[in-house]
């Protein structure tokens, strides 16, 4: 394993996009391949601009830098584009199990909801308070996933965030966005700056659901930078790691209405077995014609109690996807 220590004092409070300037001169890795420094200095500068947000990122404990021009320890994960397993302790020095193309572009597609899930847990929103869908949650683009909700229709905070993480509702998302913020555009505002504060300097957002736009994008390793935020979230945890959820509301016209929702991830659902000794804690799956079928989630290492994050970017299918995140996962240690 590839083992980190801690920035601390004012050395861990660090521009990302110099962080990323840094990487570059010591790797040598061509641009298409990592951080293009311009870029992130310019949406740096955009989001803290429309946000009033400084500049400076959180101090990179948990957000230090893999080598861009190595890949590690990537046998028999054949088929991803891009992964990376890293242990996730909270105060411990992040050891690095294995990644390839840490920092390449991807379409998060529906891994994008964990970032809505963190920016609607950490606006210290109620989650018993209610919303009324509005006419922006009836998404209409083909193949976009549902929790078969519609507008009008009258639901706690919390139940839609169950309706998004786990049967990947995109009209779920819209309404924890609006829920949250007013405005899905006010929303997305609030998803930029909270990947600048966490120092994703090669991730933008343009929707809380991820369906396609060139103009939304993330890489392997911002991915696990946004979900190790927000498993520190106990309501989160409780979310993703829940295999099913019965909810009860009220639709259009006041009339009790109830759904069963079932968690998307294989892991949790029972299609797929998870390696010997491990417990997965949830996570989020992803699947656009552009992004590819993809899966990042947490898991415990049940002997030691130590916690990693998995992340697995652009399979070409989902038992493909299952099959490279099952080799990946069996390299924790």
């Amino acid at each position: 394993m590839h083992k980190y220590t801690p920035l601390s004092g004012k050395a861990g409070i660090l521009l990302p996009a110099l962080f990323s300037f840094l990487l570059l001169s010591a790797c040598g890795k061509p641009l298409e391949k990592a951080y293009r420094l311009e870029d992130s200095l310019a949406r740096m500068s955009s989001v803290a601009s429309e946000s009033g947000a400084s500049v400076h990122a959180l101090p990179f404990s948990y957000a230090l830098a893999l080598p861009g021009d190595t890949d590690f320890n990537t046998d028999n994960v054949k088929n991803a584009a891009a992964y990376l397993l890293v242990s996730d302790d909270g105060e411990a020095a992040p050891d690095a199990v294995a990644y390839a193309n840490p920092y390449v572009r991807t379409y998060p597609a529906s891994i994008t909801k964990i970032m809505t899930a963190l920016v609607c847990l950490d606006s210290g929103i109620d989650l018993n308070s209610s919303f009324t869908l509005t006419g922006s949650s009836a998404i209409s683009e083909a193949g976009s996933s549902t929790a078969f909700l519609w507008p009008g229709e009258t639901l706690r905070v919390r139940d839609l965030l169950y309706g998004m993480l786990l049967p990947s509702g995109n009209d779920a998302a819209v309404a924890v966005a609006e829920a949250t913020s007013g405005s899905v555009a006010a929303f997305v505002g609030e998803m930029n700056r909270k990947a600048l504060e966490l120092g994703c300097t090669g991730t933008h957002f343009v929707n809380p659901h991820g369906l396609p736009d060139d103009a939304h994008f993330t890489t392997p390793y911002d991915i696990y930078l946004i979900l190790s935020a927000a498993m520190k979230h106990e309501a989160f945890r409780e979310i993703v790691g829940t295999r099913e959820y019965t909810v009860n509301y009220k639709d259009r016209n006041g009339a009790a209405k109830s759904q069963h929702w079932e968690n998307s991830n294989r892991y949790l659902n029972g299609e797929a077995e998870t390696p010997a000794g491990l417990r997965i804690l949830g996570g989020k799956t992803g699947t656009t014609k552009k992004a590819g079928y993809c899966l990042t989630q947490s898991a415990v290492r049940e002997s030691t109690e130590r916690r990693y994050i998995a992340v697995v970017m652009k399979a070409d299918s989902k038992d493909r996807l299952y099959s490279d995140m099952t080799e990946l996962l069996s390299k924790i240690p």
